[in-house]
């Protein structure tokens, strides 16, 4: 390819083009080569940490896992944020606990397993 008809415009678009996928890949290596943050008393293959910043700017922290109570595998989270902190069991997905936790006054109850 001859560079001298390559005008400035497509030469700028195509180094963007590169940097964005450069910086993908060491994104996507640094994500698989990094460490997954666990509860340090859980280390097991069920347990998810999320963590964030509501949209009020405050932080909050989830720690799903699953436990075994009386023969039966139920979904807990250990939830810190601006609604508080607390253990709850619950099959709520994440999203749906995250929005939770960052409101302040939002209803976050135990579900009611063979109770």
């Amino acid at each position: 390819m001859n560079t001298s008809t390559i005008r400035r415009p497509q030469l700028t678009h195509f180094a963007c083009v590169l940097a964005s996928l450069i910086l993908m890949a060491s994104t996507s290596v640094w994500a698989a080569t990094a460490e997954r943050t666990t509860a340090p008393w859980r280390n097991d293959d069920t347990t998810y940490v999320f963590a964030g910043k509501c949209a009020s700017e405050e932080s909050y922290r989830l720690v799903s896992y699953q436990k075994n109570v009386s023969g039966f595998t139920q979904s807990f989270y250990d939830y810190e944020g601006p609604n508080g902190k607390g253990t709850i069991r619950a099959e709520t997905d994440p999203k749906v606990m995250a929005a939770r936790v960052c409101r302040k006054m939002a209803e976050i109850i135990n579900a009611n397993y063979w109770e």
